[in-house]
């Protein structure tokens, strides 16, 4: 499958969202934790990486030919009150 710009905006506008890994053509692999660490631009996906806490961190540039495989996560788990 070649991914397009609209497959990696669904992963990442998926309700309610589920995290999910890019695994790429360089065997290198990009989770994507939370749907503000990714963003689908016409040409390319831009994946942050998730830092201790929770934050963002280096931004990696990936053309959606370079993604091979699209590997989903289980969901976090809330905590009730």
């Amino acid at each position: 499958m070649i991914f397009k710009q609209k497959d990696v905006r669904d992963f990442i506008t998926q309700a309610p969202f589920q995290p999910f890994v890019f695994h790429l053509a360089d065997g290198k692999s990009l989770r994507v934790p939370h749907p503000d660490f990714a963003i689908a631009s016409p040409e390319m996906a831009i994946v942050a990486r998730e830092l201790p806490g929770g934050i963002p961190g280096e931004v990696s540039f990936v053309p959606y030919e370079h993604i091979v495989r699209v590997e989903m996560l289980p969901r976090r788990r809330t905590a009730k009150a």
